[in-house]
């Protein structure tokens, strides 16, 4: 398989502060991958390495196999999408898709032609002579797509381009970028804090926390193998069990991940562990339920349709044994 981008031990500093430590990253030609984390994690500063705009201070990146140190941002074949999508206020939605073109030198017709079927693949036909102050913000994240794609760039990078919409246009956003990458096949690289949105969209996740890679998977990998505490909290809601309660449910002496829809509820005695039912929170399709274990606090997914006893109440918690996953954190 084809690497569109290479990370080999790269590293950003400044001055003191280290934004990316030694990252070694491949990402495959046509895949959607994300790379999620924590505000100031890094993500962003890898993105701005692999378009140009900054370089590394150790290491080197590989872009197609090619070192891409000595070249330039405008002669890579990367484009980028902004979160504020940096549209041109005083040109019409049909020249701020062409300007890439224009800037090329490419003759006006040719280039609005270009620019009117991008327009409808990303679903704005007839919108060419509005003014971006006359769009929504899920139009304007489309004519910023559109602009960036009229140069064909074999990747593309996007900033949390979905950050400024809200819940229902960015879950439509969603659903309309993976098939429009999909369609394209490009390689898309996506930077997000919302680990829904990568969860739900991505071939696969890097998860990054301080300038370090914590782990690299597929989104069912990096939901149900967790690989450091740090994933396992990051990513989802998940029971971090300390070492002395894995010992005692038969998991080993490092720390483990267990989900909270992996563990059921019962009558005292009949699971791995008593505890007390300490709060329920109402979400819904479920309840979210906490149990207090001694020192350890288990969060339980329950279906509103089935019964709970009174908080207070006496109760076990038992799952089965694969559901528990020994994590590297000793």
């Amino acid at each position: 398989m084809v690497t569109a981008v290479k990370f080999d031990n790269v590293s950003r500093r400044f001055d003191t502060d280290v934004a990316v430590n030694g990252i070694d990253l491949k990402i495959r030609e046509g895949e959607f991958f994300a790379m999620l984390g924590p505000s100031g994690s890094g993500k962003t500063t890898c993105l701005r390495l692999i378009s140009g705009i900054d370089r590394p201070s150790a290491g080197h990146i590989e872009i197609f196999g090619v070192r891409s140190e000595n070249i330039p941002p405008n002669r890579r074949p990367i484009n980028t999408v902004f979160q504020d999508y940096a549209l041109f206020p005083h040109l019409k939605v049909l020249d701020n898709v062409a300007y890439g073109l224009l800037v090329k030198g490419v003759a006006k017709n040719d280039r609005y032609q270009a620019a009117e079927q991008l327009l409808e693949l990303v679903k704005l036909k007839g919108y060419g002579n509005r003014m971006p102050a006359q769009l929504s913000g899920g139009q304007r994240q489309r004519v910023a797509l559109a602009r960036a794609l009229i140069n064909q760039p074999r990747v593309l990078l996007l900033d949390e381009p979905l950050g400024a919409l809200d819940l229902k246009l960015r879950e439509q956003m969603q659903e309309e970028l993976k098939a429009l990458q999909q369609s394209l096949g490009i390689t898309f690289v996506f930077v997000t804090h919302d680990q829904g949105e990568a969860l739900s969209m991505s071939d696969r996740i890097a998860i990054i926390n301080e300038g370090a890679l914590e782990q690299v998977g597929t989104p069912q990998e990096i939901y149900q193998t967790p690989r450091t505490r740090f994933v396992a909290e990051f990513v989802g809601s998940s029971n971090v069990l300390s070492p002395r309660l894995s010992v005692r449910c038969g998991a080993g002496s490092n720390w483990s991940s267990l989900r909270p829809e992996e563990v059921k509820l019962g009558v005292p005695g009949a699971g791995r562990a008593d505890g007390t039912l300490q709060s329920v929170r109402y979400l819904g399709a479920s309840n979210y339920v906490t149990v207090m274990l001694e020192e350890d606090q288990l969060a339980v997914l329950v279906s509103t349709t089935d019964a709970l006893p009174a908080i207070g109440s006496k109760v076990s918690v038992n799952w089965d044994s694969d559901a528990q996953h020994i994590m590297d954190d000793e």
